[in-house]
């Protein structure tokens, strides 16, 4: 492997020379110990991360707004084209943040309320 490919898969500390501080947990704990105290906290970060996006928001919001949507109608209140809808839309449905029903060609989403709860329920 090259020097330089080296470089990015060292820490901080291989990068001075051996030399600076030591990287230690502040808490000392685990994120197995941190599941034990807050149990669903793997799920809640996977649901989180299904919602960083400007895009996926805006398509939660219409479906909060009318309930049951066409999948033809993301593209207008989006502004993307219909491929990164269809995108956002399967990362929505892996989390489990909507249900999809197809009907003939077209296929309608619904918000999953119960997955939205148990979200909320885990914000501080």
């Amino acid at each position: 492997m090259p020097k330089r490919a080296r470089q990015w898969l060292q820490t901080p500390r291989e990068w001075l020379g051996g030399v600076g501080p030591k990287t230690t947990r502040c808490c000392g704990g685990t994120a197995e110990e941190a599941e034990h105290l807050y149990p669903g906290l793997a799920e809640a970060a996977r649901l989180f991360a299904a919602l960083a996006d400007e895009t996926r928001l805006a398509i939660l919001k219409q479906l909060r707004e009318q309930g049951e949507v066409c999948a033809c109608d993301f593209v207008a209140c989006c502004h993307v084209a219909q491929p990164t809808v269809s995108h956002h839309l399967k990362v929505l449905r892996r989390a489990g943040l909507v249900h999809a029903e197809k009907r003939g060609l077209w296929v309608h989403y619904t918000l999953d309320w119960e997955k939205l709860a148990a979200l909320r329920s885990q914000l501080p």
